[in-house]
């Protein structure tokens, strides 16, 4: 350090100050420059000798270790044989078959050797007294890297949780029942013209487009449209007499199906990646397109939901966009709320629809996905949740005119989340509707603290200055799924924590059901994303 002058009054001395501190902030700065170019040097080193070696070997390879029920494939992962393995090895031996075994990843601290690790292990299969067995165990691990490669050090005992087993089980009926459906996916363009490999072009609607009182099947496969009209049970494939079938211009992202023109039968809206969306009349066996609806955007549609918003006895639409990450980039660390906005039509009774975004107060700009509607405070018209991917989601009151206040903060469901899906329902039985919104929790969301990673978005002197308050706010967006109670005066209550349904994976769709008809609802989430350098590794 150095000291300031005593007597300022000297002109000589003042400007030597000035130059010692100048040089002393310059050499600062350069120091943490250094620091930050080092680490960015070394970042591709680190992940390829120590991050993804890691990943491997508690993520992948050893629950795959475990289903094999081979006490020597076990043995072989750890540094001294069956000694550190033993508690693995006593869990092992409680099962006579593993079906499944996963281990996520919670936290791996590098700077220390060996480096501890929370690992969540879940193993199901059937017991060694015959029966099916589910098991969970917060596991503490110990690894090391050794001269063949990373073994784990130290497996301590801790608490396992037998998880009660459903007495309904399911059976995959899908091709019996004439589903004979494969997905072709039309890969997104980056800004570069090179497809990548995520899956675009889905989306799925089960409806009663025929009127005959089975739910019917619309899947949405890249730029087609295929519909299953239900048999009773069995069904088939219908597109081409329905009008559809044929390919579609742009990447379809939303299926939804809504009698918007009041006749009593089912209409179609599609959504299309970056292009005009699609909307089908139902005339009865067959579905044709509708030309100037009034409904117009160039956004990324990523979903949609239909409400009588305004209370004209006439289904309205609002459309949530999303953004592409190949284009745009969330803005961390406080939550993405870089995306073009929502949209939201009311329908003109017409066959026509006009964009009432503005006036409602509905202009969400996050990266939206989810969007779901209830009369949440029963008042007798629909509210809007929207989940937003990467930040903060919203909530819209409705006044029953389709103007509409942001509350999600003032009644407590505004908990940051990288949220993927939602559903309303009353799983307490209390008569009013609470809130399941499935958040992203991922595996590799403890290489945010590994050394040398820096967020992308994030300027190099702020990751570096402010590193543990950019690491706590984007941890949040991957810590799984929220559960709201609806206290019954307008208000929330989170309560995800020890509910048993924090952790879904990459909850991409979440849906309420009563799945075993005991009267309480249950949640189902799919999930799945690629999460380490092993495609199968999701």
């Amino acid at each position: 350090m150095f000291d300031r002058p005593k007597n300022f009054s000297d002109e000589p001395r003042r400007a030597a100050f000035v130059r010692q501190a100048v040089r002393w902030r310059l050499g600062s700065l350069i120091g943490v420059v250094a620091v930050l170019l080092s680490s960015c040097a070394s970042w591709q080193q680190t992940r390829k000798e120590t991050v993804d070696p890691i990943h491997e070997l508690l993520h992948h390879t050893y629950p795959h270790a475990l289903e094999s029920t081979d006490p020597a494939q076990v043995m072989a992962l750890f540094v001294d044989g069956s000694g550190a393995a033993a508690p693995s090895l006593e869990l092992m031996a409680r099962f006579n078959r593993i079906d499944d075994a996963r281990a996520g990843i919670e936290t791996v601290d590098l700077e220390q050797s060996p480096s501890p690790a929370n690992v969540i292990l879940r193993v199901e299969g059937i017991s060694i007294t015959g029966e099916p067995m589910s098991l969970v165990q917060p596991k503490h691990m110990w690894v090391v890297r050794e001269a063949a490669g990373w073994k784990i050090a130290r497996d301590d005992r801790t608490e396992v949780r037998v998880d009660p087993v459903p007495t309904a089980r399911f059976v995959d009926d899908t091709q019996l029942r004439g589903l004979w459906f494969q997905h072709e996916s039309r890969k997104i363009e980056d800004l570069h013209g090179v497809p990548q490999r995520f899956v675009y072009g889905s989306g799925v609607a089960a409806s009663d487009v025929d009127g005959d009182g089975w739910d019917d099947l619309l899947l949405l496969s890249g730029d087609r449209i295929e519909l299953f009209v239900n048999q009773r049970g069995s069904f088939l494939r219908a597109s081409q007499a329905w009008g559809l079938g044929t390919a579609l211009p742009g990447v379809l992202t939303v299926a939804l199906t809504f009698d918007f023109d009041n006749d009593g039968r089912e209409d179609l809206f599609v959504g299309v990646e970056r292009a005009q969306p699609l909307l089908f009349r139902n005339v009865g066996g067959a579905f044709e397109r509708v030309q100037g609806s009034g409904i117009e955007t160039t956004e990324r549609t990523i979903s949609a939901v239909a409400a009588d918003f305004d209370g004209d006895g006439f289904l309205d639409l609002f459309l949530a966009n999303h953004e592409d990450v190949y284009r745009n980039a969330p803005d961390p660390p406080g939550g993405a709320d870089n995306a073009q906005p929502d949209q939201l039509y009311l329908n003109n009774r017409d066959g026509t629809f006009r964009d009432f975004t503005d006036e409602a107060g509905v202009g969400n700009t996050g990266w939206s996905l989810a969007p779901v509607v209830a009369d949440y405070d029963d008042d007798g018209d629909p509210d809007l949740f929207v989940g937003n991917d990467f930040g903060m989601d919203t909530l819209y009151r409705n006044d029953g005119k389709a103007h509409f206040v942001e509350v999600a903060g003032e009644i407590g469901v505004d908990q940051p989340s990288a949220s993927m899906s939602a559903d309303w329902g009353d799983f307490d039985g209390d008569g009013d509707f609470d809130l399941f919104v499935g958040g992203m929790h991922s595996g590799s969301a403890w290489v945010l603290e590994a050394p040398g990673f820096q967020v992308k978005r994030v300027p190099w002197l702020i990751d570096a200055m402010f590193r543990p308050y950019v690491r706590q706010a984007i941890r949040a967006w991957f810590r799984g799924n929220r559960l709201y109670e609806n206290l019954g005066d307008g208000t929330f209550r989170e309560i995800v924590a020890g509910s048993g349904s924090e952790n879904s994976g990459w909850a991409w769709g979440s849906v309420w059901l009563d799945f075993d008809n005991d009267g309480r609802l249950d949640v189902y989430s799919a999930n799945g994303f690629i999460s380490g350098p092993n495609e199968d590794d999701i």
